[in-house]
């Protein structure tokens, strides 16, 4: 039991004594009790303070209900003792009592204190000359900061924060509070109370989005992909002027100079170079810009969120493409994203890939006479052949438009992020990681969640102003919502202690979600769930729908073909066959654009199957039982690479499902070229009679090429290996599969300066990978990727399911 302490008489002192009274949490943290000694006028008051757990706190509301309105309230200084030593380390408190006063309550002028005020503006009125802004700051943060940024209330072992503040801890758990480590300037400057909640944190370390200057140790993020650079752009813009040439030629000399060269019959150098030649020169342009299109939608994303411009980016990363899935109509996300240039020559591209069909039909025979001599001579079709012009000249403009738009822009990319550890290096460090949670077995972000300003480029941390590094990141938001130490994530003392008490996620300002996290730790086991999702058109019911489709097309194309020799001897085209003055034949315009077209519809047909086959060949190397290398895993670039250079890199890794399937890609494009040249309406003398035939030699090739086709389809069923929890074609729905990865604290992906670097690295001892269900850096369980062995924590676990 304390007793009074000997003081001056003229005031009352500050003693220690059991309180009756028990106001278990206000807002300061103390209550008043009614037991005190008395001074000369007959009043007296004992201040106490309480530590409270943050599960108690009170609203500023009950605070004040605790304190009469009407009672005075003390004011604290320190006490100056008649017999005290010259320099005392600590100093008892004095209580003056003044009946017309109130505690004036203010932010004290020294740091890492933060004042409590009082909600009634009378009972706190604004302090002359003190700076609020720190504390209106603290509170728009607290108003707009992301669920993570509130649920920040937890003990911190360290009480530097943004905000200033300065702690009155216990006195040996005496009852009263002591300021220490202040200089005598700064207790004189702090001559009132300040209390500050020990269970409160405030962010101390945050993302700050930074421009180095050092071009050497920090290359500026301007890398465009080699499809989109000048070189290759110029490249077939200057293929398309010569088209223009070409065609502009060919229209004006038939016309002038009655056709272009002699009739000499089928199957012979004339033929091929009219009725094949048109079809190839376009067919090469129209495999170009497939690649084209493949590098715009995989770099667009990294474009927009290295972009300034767009101030909520976020769900860039979750709803724009890392590569296309349809061809056979045009692609018009680009305008919901703010693009409507490129949406504009998406469109164009994807008429261009008509120019095939027509180029089939640009040029027909007609009965000229010449010098009193008819004879047959190859014209072009004016209609067709204008057509193709102006299609050429969107093509001109629209190339023009792609080579401006990534010209001397920042992508954001130090090299071409074409592989899986191109993309979790960017994450490496990012501090988005939590918006991810529980989202390994959902293809897309929940609906409620706020749109971020997420930023692509190099980024510096309060604490280290002077280290850069590379990611994507949230500008002044913390650094992580975990602490980190020795690449292993080790949760907070509090949320280890309340993982799943509701109460405790109300108040750290999230919604309860243990129910989510438990069905997490169910389904990430099950192989169903695991393996839930494919392509639609890999689905096993459309694959057989497939297969039986193609075979018994190609059936009835073989027979019709050969059975009474239907297609040598010729058929009545059952439209006009002769040529007009501008050069068209209705016989034969149907029977060149149409094979044609339907050659074209097949060739994009097969496209999505492929560009699917190459981006999960990583994942069914990983989802093997004994995982992958790096090298066939996290280093495969099959989407990124054209199509014979995918063929041969995938024949000498042993992947020859996707060799073969990428082949037959590139080999489709001959059935539209064959097609639109293989019929042409003959006359035969003997039965005086125009019929359309087709020329052997091109239609026997056709029907090769159409056999392989249609069994190929056997081919593409993808095997439970390619099967995974959802999609796999943005960046969200990739990250997703590591943001608990200890992968990502591994030092193999930490800031390497180029892509020599990063290969270096991850082929530097031949580590393992794998897919499956793997420990967590928060010490749960998760689905995605990750070392297959891992020190102290055991072999992954890997289902692929029956």
């Amino acid at each position: 039991m304390n007793n009074l302490q000997t003081v001056n008489r003229s005031t009352p002192q500050l003693v220690h004594a059991p309180s009756k009274q028990s106001v278990t949490a206000s807002d300061d943290y103390y209550s008043l009790q009614s037991d005190a000694s008395s001074n000369d006028d007959g009043t007296a008051i004992l201040l106490s303070q309480f530590q409270t757990p943050p599960s108690h706190l009170q609203s500023p509301r009950a605070s004040k209900e605790r304190i009469q309105p009407d009672a005075a309230v003390p004011t604290i200084r320190q006490v100056i003792h008649q017999n005290a030593s010259p320099s005392p380390i600590r100093r008892p408190l004095e209580v003056h009592f003044k009946e017309s006063e109130t505690i004036k309550r203010k932010p004290a002028v020294s740091e890492g204190v933060v004042a409590q005020r009082a909600a009634d503006p009378e009972l706190s009125p604004p302090t002359p000359g003190v700076d609020d802004t720190p504390y209106i700051r603290f509170a728009i943060d607290q108003l707009t900061r992301d669920e993570e940024l509130l649920g920040a209330r937890r003990p911190e072992n360290s009480s530097e924060g943004l905000y200033p503040l300065h702690a009155i801890v216990p006195a040996n758990s005496q009852g009263h509070h002591e300021q220490r480590g202040l200089s005598p300037k700064q207790e004189r400057q702090s001559s009132e109370t300040v209390i500050q909640h020990p269970n409160v944190s405030f962010p101390r370390n945050i993302f700050l989005p930074t421009e180095p200057s050092d071009g050497y140790r920090y290359p500026t993020l301007d890398f465009v992909p080699a499809p989109l650079r000048v070189r290759s752009l110029g490249l077939l813009l200057l293929c398309c002027l010569l088209m223009m040439v070409l065609l502009v030629f060919c229209n004006i000399w038939s016309l002038r100079h009655d056709g272009l060269l002699q009739y000499d019959g089928v199957a012979t150098g004339r033929y091929f170079l009219f009725e094949f030649l048109p079809q190839i020169l376009a067919g090469i342009i129209a495999v170009w810009l497939l690649v084209i299109q493949v590098a715009v939608f995989r770099t667009f994303p990294f474009t927009t969120l290295a972009s300034a411009q767009n101030n909520q980016n976020s769900r860039i990363l979750h709803t724009a493409a890392l590569f296309p899935n349809n061809f056979l109509i045009p692609n018009l996300s680009f305008f919901q994203y703010g693009e409507p240039l490129l949406g504009a020559c998406f469109i164009v591209f994807w008429l261009v890939m008509f120019t095939v069909p027509l180029q089939s039909c640009l040029f027909q025979t007609r009965y000229f006479t010449l010098d009193e001599q008819e004879v047959w001579r190859w014209t072009s079709v004016q209609g067709v052949g204008w057509t193709l012009f102006a299609l050429y000249v969107l093509l001109y403009s629209a190339l023009a438009i792609v080579l401006l738009r990534f010209r001397r822009r920042q992508t954001g990319l130090k090299w071409d992020a074409t592989c899986l550890a191109d993309i979790f290096t960017l994450v490496h460090r990012s501090n988005i990681l939590s918006d991810f949670e529980a989202s390994e077995l959902r293809s897309n972000i929940p609906e409620k969640q706020m749109p971020k300003k997420y930023r692509l480029g190099y980024w510096q941390t309060s604490n280290q102003p002077s280290k850069n590094f590379h990611s994507i990141g949230e500008s002044n938001a913390p650094v992580n919502r975990n602490s980190v130490e020795q690449g292993k994530t080790k949760a907070k003392e509090c949320e280890e202690k309340h993982t799943n008490n509701a109460e405790y996620e109300i108040e750290r300002g999230r919604e309860f979600r243990s129910p989510t996290l438990d069905s997490l730790q169910n389904d990430i086991h099950s192989s169903v769930i695991q393996r839930q999702w494919v392509p639609w058109f890999l689905k096993d019911t459309f694959v057989v729908a497939w297969i039986v489709i193609a075979i018994v097309l190609m059936i009835a194309f073989v027979v019709v073909s050969f059975v009474n020799r239907a297609v040598e001897r010729g058929f009545v085209p059952q439209l006009p066959a002769p040529t007009t003055a501008g050069g068209f034949s209705p016989a034969n315009f149907l029977y060149s654009f149409l094979p044609s077209l339907i050659g074209m519809i097949i060739f994009l047909l097969w496209q999505p199957i492929d560009i699917y086959f190459r981006a999960l060949q990583p994942f069914a190397n990983l989802s093997q039982p004994g995982g992958a290398t790096a090298e066939n895993s996290l280093l495969l670039e099959y989407t990124a690479s054209p199509p014979l250079k995918v063929t041969v890199k995938a024949l000498v890794a042993g992947h020859w499902k996707v060799a073969y399937i990428s082949f037959i890609s590139l080999l489709s494009i001959t059935l539209p070229i064959l097609g639109g040249g293989v019929f042409t309406a003959q006359y035969f003398p003997q039965d005086n009679q125009v019929r359309s035939a087709a020329s052997m030699p091109a239609y026997i090739a056709l029907v090769v090429f159409v056999v392989i086709y249609a069994l190929s389809f056997l081919v593409v069923w993808p095997g439970r290996k390619r099967h995974l929890p959802h999609d796999i074609r943005t960046l969200g729905q990739l990250i997703s599969f590591v943001y608990q990865s200890s992968l990502l604290q591994d030092a193999v992906l930490k800031d390497p300066q180029t892509k020599t670097d990063l290969v270096t690295r991850l082929l530097d001892g031949g580590v393992r990978y794998g897919f499956g269900v793997y420990r967590g850096m928060d010490g749960r369980e998760h689905l995605g990727i990750d070392k297959l062995k891992r020190e102290g924590v055991g072999e992954m676990l890997i289902t692929t399911g029956k």
